[in-house]
């Protein structure tokens, strides 16, 4: 929604704001992880989620603990309400029991995976969490499901850092100091050594640039991104080609962590409490896999549910601070979110965006877009203009809506919101085809020869005709745009289907002009070849006779008898 990128004060944003894009998130633990205010209850990230508008509902698959939306243990194929997309958008598993989900279970959630429904996962070190997560399609294998173990110097330890009194114990990982996260960047196809062609993936979205930090843990397992092959696995196609052919669709890690952990003097769930340091070493922290192109659902892998749980937000279960003799408080300070916290519940947040299935996107592009043609800089530019509106100053819209987006969410936000336009109304397009960040994303990894076209600027066209058509749709009384947006589904759908058609006949005819011009250009070149042209005349002395060589100088004779004479 755009009342967590855009600032409030603004009285058009904060009625946007009070009309979120809620995802339906079925939300499954196990074992000893629950939904309840415990340390290794998850009640503080559920609220993050639901305060965000979205619905949550929670399970468990042995029933046990609190903060249950579901009685009774839980299972995937016989619950009351089905699992499929007509009932949820995504399903978040935290993983901590090794037993098995039944064939049945499997079946169920494959489908929904196959359908589009979005999948998150997380488990712990060694096999925590295999029961569920090793025994599902893609997610298997996007994760390390059993073999970095929790107490050996072979662990990962992202702990770096001792706590306040200077020694390095088992729960500083419940203080106010996160892991600082390498994400990776991504290139949208453009000029590599121009900083707009680079951005974070979408999950790790932030106006600073990126997403960078996690909550810390002493043994994270780590994500992966296999290599596709294929095969079936709980009845559907394990990693399925893109509809209209091409290689099959790959996941890639999104964000790096280092494990160089020293050794820990108490605390440790080991015998004698301690547990040694490790080798210093990097590894994959979260995963992502994006289903789009072969129409199956979206997949996020995370190391540890241990960046979700209470001990490493709200400091619950982690005793006193040595320092203070006061219960730890996690990342908080003063009683307030660090700066830390505020970016990993971004992560949380545009996780959950990037799950969307493709049908349940479209609000997250319209919102932002009317978010945009109510900014205080968008007022400035006097829109509506005319529509369609020609491309020079369709362009210089896009640009300041680009700006717009840069300082709200950081690099690669106006990629996002093109995204979510095309996959609401434009896929199967040539728009698509030319302008979808995951195609050029896998273009620009596999060598491609990059397009000549200049695809930013398209972008900022497509951009830019939408924050115009909702400045013409949306008015600027506060309570008609209230009233209009109580319903808004059918305009969000309606305005980005427009705006895309009206976009693509811009963009053809300002490609068109552009594609003549080159060609025109091109022909000058073959028929004018630098071979037929006539090279000027030789330089000659004053007084000397046209087309003879100088002769040598006096002054250049004893420097050619001194090389002679040197050798």
């Amino acid at each position: 929604m755009p009342g967590d990128i855009f600032i409030h004060g603004n009285p058009y944003i904060d009625i946007l704001y009070k009309f979120p894009c809620p995802q339906r998130i079925l939300m499954v633990a196990d074992s000893s992880l629950d939904f309840g205010t415990a340390g290794f209850g998850l009640s503080e990230f559920v609220q993050v989620v639901r305060n965000a508008g979205h619905t949550v509902t929670t399970a468990h698959r042995s029933g046990s603990g609190p903060g249950l939306s579901i009685a009774g243990s839980y299972d995937f194929a016989t619950a009351a309400t089905a699992v499929t997309v007509a009932n949820y958008d995504q399903i978040w598993l935290f993983a901590f029991s090794t037993s098995a989900l039944q064939p049945a279970e499997q079946q169920r959630i494959a489908q929904f995976m196959r359908d589009g429904g979005g999948m998150f996962a997380t488990g712990d070190h060694d096999t925590i969490g295999a029961g569920m997560g090793a025994n599902l399609p893609r997610i298997r294998s996007m994760r390390d499901w059993a073999s970095i173990p929790m107490a050996t110097v072979d662990r990962h330890d992202t702990v770096l850092e001792p706590g306040a009194d200077g020694i390095k114990q088992f729960n500083d990982q419940a203080d106010a100091i996160p892991q600082r996260m390498f994400p990776v960047f991504f290139s949208n196809g453009g000029d590599p050594f121009v900083a707009s062609t680079w951005a974070v993936h979408p999950v790790l979205r932030h106006s600073s640039g990126a997403v960078d930090y996690l909550p810390d843990h002493p043994h994270e397992s780590r994500c992966l991104a296999p290599t596709p092959v294929a095969g079936n696995f709980a009845g559907i196609e394990e990693w399925p080609a893109p509809s209209g052919g091409g290689a099959r669709i790959a996941p890639v890690v999104v964000a790096v962590s280092m494990s160089a952990g020293r050794f820990i003097v108490s605390g440790a769930p080991t015998s004698s409490g301690t547990k040694p340091p490790v080798y210093p070493r990097s590894f994959g922290a979260i995963s992502a896999y994006d289903g789009d192109p072969a129409g199956a659902g979206r997949i996020v892998c995370d190391a540890t549910w241990h960046h979700f749980v209470n001990i490493n937000l709200n400091g619950s279960g982690a005793g006193n601070d040595p320092t203070t003799g006061l219960p730890r408080t996690g990342l908080y300070a003063g009683g307030m979110p660090t700066p830390e916290y505020q970016k990993i519940r971004s992560y949380y947040l545009n996780t959950v965006r990037w799950l969307a299935p493709i049908g349940r996107r479209y609000c997250w592009p319209f919102l932002t877009a009317a978010a945009i043609r109510y900014d205080y800089e968008i007022a400035e530019l006097r829109l509506p203009l005319p529509h369609p509106c020609p491309w020079d100053p369709l362009l210089k819209l896009g640009r300041v809506v680009e700006e717009v987006l840069l300082a709200r969410a950081g690099p690669g936000a106006l990629a996002d919101l093109v995204d979510g336009m095309l996959a609401t109304a434009g896929r199967g397009s040539g728009l698509a085809e030319l302008l979808d960040s995951a195609r050029v994303r896998g273009e620009a990894k596999e060598g491609g020869a990059p397009s000549l076209l200049p695809l930013q600027d398209l972008r900022r066209a497509v951009a830019g005709t939408l924050v115009n058509l909702l400045a013409a749709k949306l008015p600027e009384d506060e309570q008609k745009l209230a009233s209009l947006m109580r319903d808004h589904d059918g305009l969000a759908i309606d305005a980005i289907a427009e705006s895309l058609q009206a976009a693509e006949g811009v963009i053809v005819e300002y490609v068109g002009k552009a594609l003549e011009a080159s060609a025109a250009q091109l022909q000058s070149l073959r028929a004018q070849s630098v071979k037929a042209g006539k090279p000027v005349s030789r330089p000659t002395r004053p007084g000397a006779k046209p087309g003879k060589a100088l002769k040598q100088t006096k002054s250049a004779k004893p420097a050619a008898k001194a090389r002679k004479t040197s050798r």
